[in-house]
């Protein structure tokens, strides 16, 4: 296999996970491309990473959902500092819910940290395997190649932690550091010794729908993006906004923890949930780019962006539409 053909998988997913993560929701415009250098290391490499530690070590998507989590810790909690910093990007993010004894938000921290773990991370890994076809569950990168990916990742979370700080002098408090570190090492720890390497299955032979799958993933995500706005806009309780937030991702993960139990749960089913995530992006992005007249980070929306961000929607949904075409002519994939 030549290195091209090997590598394939993980170049689609240093470019997929910053392209879903930030411009496809409407947080950067198609003619800010140029910030992929800084967040292909941030996105990119992580996912990669994460995804080649978690196959070299015979793990499942459990560990990669874990690892996505600490990902998000990392990002928001070590690097950005947006859990901690009440005027993130001249934002109020953790106005509502905030515990001052605490100097954070609960509701926000769900929320941002369930963004990373579901479309930084996981979205584009899941995509990125399912174009893999049967290589889907194998290393990809030989081990000089992945401590590159390691060291990249390390400069790009490095460089945007001191950029952030000078840009917005602001640092947290050394109990706020430690809390986060402390989860992050229990989270570790539960990926790596905790949970098991293999998911015990069903009896039940039923195929599972894709449709089903596929709308499933998008209405859940869809009313998770529209509670983030809406509890606030309207002033809920925030203990009714958390709740709420917590109750989706319960019920998002009893749904799929059931179906990947049954035996004819397969890559082209993760996949499928994937593209329904992409959707609510998309669909989210539009609304940003175009209802609110500007990106997340108040630039004005322009012709060429609404025109990019449909053509940035149709890239990854044919890379989704691939990458399922793929798995289902492999008939070993299970």
């Amino acid at each position: 296999m030549n290195i091209l053909k090997r590598v394939a998988p993980a170049i689609v997913l240093l470019l997929i996970s910053p392209l879903i993560a930030e411009f496809l929701l409407g947080d950067f415009n198609i003619q800010q491309l140029g910030y992929l250098g800084i967040f292909i290391p941030l996105y990119g490499a992580s996912a990669l990473f994460i995804r080649e530690i978690v196959r070299r070590t015979g793990r499942n998507w459990k560990t990669i959902i874990l690892l996505s989590i600490v990902f998000g810790l990392i990002a928001e909690g070590l690097i950005n500092l947006t859990l901690f910093n009440p005027h993130y990007a001249g934002a109020t993010l953790l106005k509502y819910g905030f515990i001052p004894q605490l100097g954070t938000s609960f509701n926000y921290a769900v929320f941002i940290i369930t963004l990373h773990t579901i479309w930084s991370m996981s979205v584009p890994i899941a995509l990125a395997e399912g174009i893999a076809g049967k290589r889907s569950k194998k290393p990809w990168l030989h081990t000089s190649e992945l401590i590159i990916i390691g060291i990249l990742s390390l400069l790009g979370l490095v460089g945007t932690a001191i950029s952030t700080i000078k840009r917005f002098n602001f640092v947290a408090s050394v109990s706020q550091y430690t809390a986060v570190i402390v989860i992050i090492l229990l989270l570790i720890y539960i990926a790596f010794k905790v949970v098991k390497t293999s998911t015990k299955k069903t009896e039940k032979t039923k195929t599972i729908s894709i449709w089903l799958v596929l709308i499933t993933a998008f209405v859940l995500s869809s009313i998770f993006q529209i509670w983030f706005h809406y509890a606030p806009n309207h002033k809920l309780n925030p203990l009714l906004g958390l709740f709420v937030f917590i109750a989706i991702d319960v019920l998002t993960i009893m749904i799929f923890t059931t179906w990947i139990r049954q035996k004819k749960w397969k890559t082209q089913h993760i996949v499928t949930a994937a593209t329904g995530a992409i959707l609510t992006y998309g669909w989210f992005g539009f609304q940003r780019l175009i209802i609110s007249g500007h990106t997340a980070m108040g630039v004005p929306t322009t012709t060429i962006d609404i025109i990019g961000q449909i053509l940035l929607l149709i890239i990854i949904l044919g890379i989704s539409y691939i990458a399922l075409k793929k798995l289902q002519n492999n008939k070993s994939n299970k």
